[in-house]
């Protein structure tokens, strides 16, 4: 176990399997390269659990952090391609267990929450590697949460 110092909830410890390097940083925070996956509501909870939302806490620092979702869990037909530099910087393999990622928004009227589904973070779980890309295909910066379904990919840029 490794202790952390968080954004929102002061000193935790996280499980090694739930850090992850991010080579590249993330936009805007490319100096930032450590990060632990938790949530909050779940003592010892794996990182890929089902409990959502999560937090992705720089381990570096007490910013950045961010609240993340799977975007499955929003947009069952969410589907990633990535270019071969991508696949190169995450080291994946046919048989790399990969996971993702979306950054959420959530204002003080948490019914207006977006996540950014063009921008997602991809996880290569078996070598504790991460990065965010920009998916070519027309998903959106900020795809309202509690929109229904419908409303969500008649909204698609």
């Amino acid at each position: 176990m490794v202790k952390i110092i968080t954004r929102d909830f002061g000193e935790i410890e996280v499980s090694e399997e739930c850090i992850f390097t991010f080579p590249a940083g993330l936009f805007a925070f490319e100096e930032a390269r450590r990060f632990a996956l938790f949530s909050p509501f779940s003592k010892n909870d794996a990182p890929w659990s089902a409990v959502y939302p999560k937090w992705l806490q720089s381990i570096d620092g007490i910013a950045p952090c961010f609240i993340v979702f799977d975007p499955l869990l929003i947009d069952g037909d969410y589907e990633v391609k990535l270019e071969r530099n991508e696949e190169s910087l995450l080291e994946l393999k046919e048989d790399s267990k990969v996971r993702f990622l979306v950054i959420a928004t959530i204002p003080e009227d948490f019914k207006k929450a977006t996540v950014n589904m063009k921008a997602p973070i991809i996880v290569n779980v078996d070598a504790g590697l991460a990065a965010q890309v920009i998916l070519p295909q027309s998903y959106e910066f900020r795809l309202p949460i509690y929109a229904e379904q419908s409303e969500r990919k008649a909204g698609a840029v």
